[in-house]
C-alpha cells in the first residue's frame, strides 16, 4: 500500500488533481444486522460499509485499515471499480483537533478496493484516534493504542481473547462485549476469524442462523474476500475493530480444515485446484483485509513487546507443519523429523524466550499445546489424541517443554483456542517436575461447542473425564460460547471466560463464567475469586 504524508488541508487539492483520484471502496453483501445500512450507502461512492480496524501495536506505530465502496457493484470479490486515493488522519482526539499524522494512500481491485496503513512516528503507551476519507464519505473513527516503549514499568495491561468465529452459525455478541468494556489494550484474535465452509455445511451440531456468502465452499480468492467482506458487515465485529487494535493470527479455517503446508484435509485437488493456488487465494484475501503485518512473508508469525511486562509471540502452526496422522499411529506422533511449527520458527520460538526479560511471555498458539488426552469410551485403548494440535508432534511438543525447563523461568503462558471449549491448568515438565507454563483455552465465539459430538446432557460427563485424564488441567468447560478477558500485572496473569447466553440471538446477554490466575511468584495456575 503506498503511503503518501500530507497535511490535512492538501487532501481535497491533491485528491482532485490526482490522476485516478476517483472514490475507491468496498461492497459487502448485506448481512441481516446491517442491511439496511449497507442499502442505503450503496448508491454513494465511496460508502465506508466495512468499518475501521487497527492492529499489531508498536511502541511508535500500528497498522490502521479500511475499505471503501466505488460503487453499488463493486463488492468485495468483485474486481470492479477504479483505483484511487484515500485520505486517513490519526489524532490525539476522537474530534480530531489536535492531528498527529495524515497521508493519502492508493487502493484498487487490485486489493479488494482495502487500504491499510503502517502509520509509525507516534508516541508509546498512548491512546489515539483515526478516521478515513474520500471526495464522497468520510469513516467512522476508530480508537487504538500503541504499545509502551521497551524500557518503561507497565503497571498492567489488558487484551479481549477470541477464536473460532462462524458467521453462519451465530451472532457476534462476544465481540460486542470485548467493544463495550473500553478498557483493552488490543484483542488477541487465536485464528479461524473467518470460515471457509460453504452456507449450511459447518461442525457437527451446528445451526445455521444467517446464510453464508459465497453459498458454496471458499477455495478462490473472490470466495475469500466476499466470505471476509460478508463477516466486516456484522454492526458487533466493526465496533469491536473500532474499540482496540487486533493482533491475530490464523488456525486452519481462514484457509481450509485441517490445513499443513502442502494441503488440508478439507481440500480436493481433484475438483479444487492445487493447494499452492487455494492458500495463496486465502493467505492474500487475509492480509487485504486485516491489519497484520507481515514480519515472515506469507505467515502470522511474529513477536510484539509491551514495555517489561510481557512479550506477546503469535505462532503460525498452518504454513510450516508436516501432514497430520492418525492418532493411532504411535510411531507417527513421536516421529522427530515431523514438525508443526516449522524448524526456522522453532527456533526463533526458542531463542526468542531465551532471550527475552519481560516479567512474561504470552505464546499466542492456535492449537493447544499443554497434552489433552480424550477418552475413547472403549477399554482398549481408554484415550486418544487431538492428532491435529502439538500432541500430534510429540517430539517437537517435548523439545519446546524441555527448553522451557531449562530456562528455568516458568513464567510462558499458552494462549490458545481452536478447541470450542475452556481449559485452565499447566503444562508438565518432561520427566516430571514443577510445570514449564501455564494453558488457557478460550472458547470459540460462535461456533459448535464441543460437547455437541456428544449426546446431550453429557457435557460435564465428558469434562470431568478429560480432567480426569489430564491432572494438569484444573476446570474445564465444553458447552458454552463465549469471549476471555486476559489481564497482565507483574503479580499474575489473569483469564476471565465470559459466555454468551444464546449465540443464534443478535441481543444475547454476556456472562463471567470462571476465572483463573498464574501467580506470579509461585508460576502455578489457580482459581481467582473475581473478575477483573
Amino acid at each position: 500500500m503506498t503511503r503518501i504524508p500530507l497535511h490535512r488541508r492538501d487532501f481535497i487539492r491533491i485528491t482532485a488533481a490526482a490522476s485516478g483520484a476517483a472514490a475507491v471502496g468496498a461492497v459487502a453483501a448485506p448481512s441481516a444486522q446491517a442491511g439496511e445500512a449497507t442499502a442505503a450507502g450503496a448508491t454513494s461512492p465511496g460508502a465506508f460499509l466495512h468499518g475501521v480496524a487497527s492492529g499489531d501495536p508498536l511502541p511508535d506505530g500500528v497498522v490502521i485499515w479500511t475499505r471503501v465502496t466505488p460503487g453499488a457493484d463493486c463488492g468485495p470479490g468483485s474486481r470492479r471499480g477504479p483505483s484511487g486515493l484515500v485520505f486517513w488522519e490519526v489524532a490525539a482526539d476522537r474530534e480530531f483537533r489536535r492531528p498527529v499524522r495524515v497521508g493519502l494512500a492508493r487502493t484498487g481491485p487490485e486489493r479488494d478496493h482495502t487500504v491499510s496503513v503502517d502509520v509509525r512516528g507516534l508516541r508509546p503507551g498512548t491512546t489515539y484516534y483515526y478516521r478515513f476519507r474520500t471526495l464522497h464519505g468520510r469513516s467512522p473513527v476508530g480508537r487504538t493504542r500503541t504499545a509502551p516503549s521497551s524500557r518503561q514499568d507497565v503497571a498492567g495491561l489488558r487484551f479481549g481473547v477470541a477464536s473460532c468465529v462462524s458467521y453462519g452459525n451465530g451472532y457476534f455478541a462476544g465481540y460486542r462485549h470485548l467493544a463495550q468494556r473500553g478498557d483493552l489494550d488490543a484483542v488477541i484474535h487465536l485464528g479461524d476469524y473467518i470460515y471457509e465452509f460453504a452456507s449450511k455445511a459447518g461442525h457437527p451440531g451446528s445451526t445455521e442462523v444467517r446464510p453464508m456468502q459465497p453459498e458454496h465452499e471458499c477455495v478462490t480468492l473472490a470466495d475469500y474476500r466476499t466470505r471476509h467482506g460478508q463477516y466486516r458487515t456484522d454492526p458487533d465485529l466493526q465496533a469491536m475493530h473500532a474499540a482496540a487494535p487486533i493482533i491475530a493470527t490464523w488456525d486452519d479455517h481462514e484457509l481450509a480444515g485441517d490445513a499443513w503446508a502442502q494441503g488440508a484435509r478439507d481440500h480436493d485437488p481433484a475438483t479444487e485446484g492445487t493447494w499452492a493456488a487455494r492458500v495463496a487465494a486465502a493467505k492474500q484475501a487475509y492480509f487485504e483485509w486485516l491489519p497484520v503485518r507481515q514480519n515472515v512473508p506469507g505467515s502470522t508469525q511474529r513477536r510484539l513487546a509491551y514495555g517489561k511486562l510481557l512479550d506477546l509471540t503469535m505462532l503460525d502452526l498452518r504454513s510450516f507443519r508436516s501432514q497430520q496422522v492418525l492418532p493411532t499411529d504411535a510411531a507417527g506422533l513421536a516421529d522427530p523429523s515431523r514438525t508443526i511449527a516449522g524448524r526456522s520458527q522453532m527456533g526463533w520460538l526458542k531463542d526468542g524466550l531465551a532471550r527475552s526479560t519481560a516479567a512474561w511471555n504470552l505464546i499466542g498458539t492456535s492449537v493447544m499445546a499443554a497434552p489433552w488426552r480424550l477418552p475413547t469410551g472403549q477399554a482398549n485403548p481408554p484415550t486418544t489424541w487431538n492428532a491435529d494440535q502439538w500432541d500430534g508432534y510429540q517430539a517437537e511438543q517435548k523439545e519446546l517443554f524441555t527448553h522451557l525447563q531449562n530456562l528455568g523461568k516458568s513464567n510462558t503462558v499458552f494462549l490458545t483456542g481452536d478447541l470450542h471449549s475452556s481449559w485452565a491448568g499447566e503444562v508438565p515438565a518432561p520427566g516430571g517436575g514443577a510445570p514449564v507454563a501455564a494453558q488457557f483455552v478460550v472458547t470459540s465465539v460462535t461456533s459448535t461447542p464441543f460437547a455437541s459430538l456428544y449426546p446431550a446432557g453429557y457435557g460435564a460427563q465428558i469434562v470431568g473425564a478429560i480432567l480426569k485424564m489430564n491432572p494438569h488441567l484444573q476446570w474445564g468447560e465444553a458447552e458454552a460460547n463465549g469471549v476471555g478477558i486476559l489481564d497482565v500485572t507483574a503479580a499474575r496473569v489473569q483469564l476471565d471466560w465470559y459466555k454468551v447466553a444464546d449465540r443464534k440471538l443478535p441481543d444475547s446477554t454476556v456472562a463471567h463464567l470462571k476465572s483463573f490466575q498464574v501467580d506470579g511468584t509461585t508460576k502455578r495456575v489457580g482459581p481467582a475469586a473475581n473478575p477483573v
